[in-house]
């Protein structure tokens, strides 16, 4: 989505009515620029903007208009943190921030992206720093970052078998959350999901974690490089719902 598209959609959104919440609001973020500098990556979000989410998030919570839990709690309202990817600075500048707010929230890595060396995302010592901290939840996001539907059985089975035992002996938890890589996922997906032992599974599907929904098809709401804590508040609030037909 490009500047103008966004402003038309945030326009259009403007005009939408209010919804009664039914459901929690899962939120899903993947990178913070910590320089605040210019990015075409439209999931990249400055960190002057994310400091206002996080001011608009502990708003609500400190006075239970909206209370941040764990995606794995059974709270039917309130709103989840979710951060796909593991880039270094979910440590290094998210963290930090929602830690300081003690808001808890997830990390759903890629563990592969652990041991190849990349700088833009969390390393051992890093992943075992974040996991230490309070209200974090450690999470998969597959092995090799594939689409998942797009494979045969057994090759599901060992991507999220492989990043689930990894994940674990590195950080000494159990590890049962997870998010599909691209949002790609299907019935035969989210059962392997189970049988491997995840209890917990986020979609890229927009939408509220209503009750009665599969645990392991979270719809959730997409963070863009271009929303602030106004627009933010819009989604969690249900005036993006419309768009999730374009979504």
């Amino acid at each position: 989505m490009n500047l103008w598209k966004f402003q038309l959609a945030k326009m259009l959104s403007s005009m939408q009515p209010n919804q009664d919440q039914v459901g929690r609001r899962v939120i899903m973020y993947h990178s913070i620029n910590p320089t605040n500098g210019k990015t075409r990556d439209i999931y990249t979000i400055s960190k002057d903007k994310f400091v206002k989410h996080v001011e608009l998030l502990a708003y609500h919570h400190k006075n239970r208009t909206s209370l941040v839990v764990p995606l794995t709690n059974p709270e039917p309202t309130g709103v989840s943190i979710t951060f796909d990817d593991g880039y270094s600075d979910t440590l290094t500048v998210a963290a930090k921030l929602l830690c300081s707010e003690n808001l808890p929230f997830s990390v759903f890595v890629t563990a592969q992206n652990i041991i190849n060396g990349d700088s833009r995302y969390l390393n051992k010592t890093q992943l075992i720093e974040l996991c230490q901290m309070p209200n974090v939840t450690i999470g998969s996001h597959g092995f090799a970052h594939l689409h998942l539907s797009d494979l045969p059985n057994e090759l599901i089975k060992n991507e999220l078998r492989q990043s689930k035992q990894l994940l674990e002996d590195l950080t000494g938890k159990p590890v049962e959350t997870m998010s599909y890589p691209h949002g790609s996922y299907n019935a035969k997906v989210s059962a392997i999901a189970a049988e491997v032992g995840f209890k917990f599974a986020a979609t890229s599907n927009w939408g509220a974690y209503s009750p009665g929904l599969n645990p392991l098809e979270i719809p959730r709401i997409d963070v863009w490089s271009y929303d602030d804590e106004k627009t933010l508040n819009q989604k969690l609030k249900g005036k993006w719902d419309w768009i999730k037909r374009f979504v």
